[in-house]
């Protein structure tokens, strides 16, 4: 004989975007541009260090007057 199996109850789908972990650390990740490369601020940082401010970088040097002037 054959019997019936009760309907397979199934969750409800999962409402908003779906989780998105950091890469390199798996945290979740809430910020657009952040979920956009798959890593967090931290470690985005720790990856791709920022370069030295070319502005901030002056040397003082003493120089003599112009002459003429």
């Amino acid at each position: 004989m054959h019997q019936e199996q009760p309907p397979l109850e199934t969750e409800p789908a999962a409402t908003g975007p779906r989780p998105v972990r950091c890469r390199l650390c798996g945290r979740p990740l809430t910020g657009a541009a952040s979920r956009r490369t798959g890593l967090g601020p931290a470690c985005d940082a720790k990856l791709h260090p920022a370069g030295p401010d070319i502005r901030t970088r002056r040397h003082e040097v003493e120089q003599d007057a112009l002459p003429g002037l």
